[in-house]
């Protein structure tokens, strides 16, 4: 979205920084998916419009013939089943919880199937029981084979991650890898990164 004053931005094995306006805009849409902070959602529209959206820009299949409206809205509500916001497709914005929303919110930036989500505080706003969730169904995307860089203040957050940059003034001060979450060592994580953190000056 922004363009860079120096350096590169290697992504797919191509410096996309001197990509056109044109051509960074088709990047975003069919190669990355976006999970902001504040839930940007449409509030004239339902859940599933606001989540099948993005998708009717491209509607393009990976062999590049074009979908349906009925097929978008078809793989929306098997995305809401699976992240367990299934039912809600025709309510507005103002009638679901934050959770609920923040689920929709992912279904719309995995509606085409990104090579990488980027989640700026994707919990920040949630409780910590939809927090949780929220998480459980980040861990399974990347399980899946989704990468996802995640921007976040909170330890239990990051202690879900298999790899953590602490980021001082906006310069990387140290990394520490977790390697692949495993529910049972939740604590075990959560114990070794906030010594770490404390250790960089958290």
């Amino acid at each position: 979205m922004d363009i860079p004053d120096r350096g590169q931005v290697i992504f797919d094995g191509q410096d996309i920084c001197g990509y056109s306006e044109d051509r960074r805009a088709e990047e975003r849409l069919n190669k990355m998916g976006f999970v902001f902070q504040q839930m940007h959602m449409l509030p004239e529209l339902d859940i599933i419009d606001n989540i099948i959206f993005p998708a009717l820009q491209s509607r393009k299949t990976k062999k590049g013939n074009r979908k349906s409206e009925a097929q978008l809205k078809s793989e929306a509500s098997a995305l809401m089943q699976k992240v367990g916001i299934a039912g809600l497709e025709n309510r507005k914005i103002t009638e679901v919880s934050g959770g609920q929303l923040q689920r929709a919110c992912i279904c719309r930036a995995i509606m085409n199937q990104p090579e990488l989500l980027l989640a700026d505080e994707p919990t920040g706003a949630l409780n910590r029981a939809s927090s949780e969730g929220i998480m459980e169904e980040l861990v399974k995307l990347n399980r899946e084979g989704m990468s996802i860089l995640i921007v976040t203040h909170d330890s239990k957050v990051a202690g879900r991650c298999s790899r953590v940059c602490y980021m001082t003034d906006g310069t990387i001060s140290g990394e520490i890898v977790l390697g692949k979450y495993e529910e049972s060592r939740k604590q075990e994580r959560e114990g070794i990164l906030n010594s770490w953190l404390e250790r960089n000056g958290w």
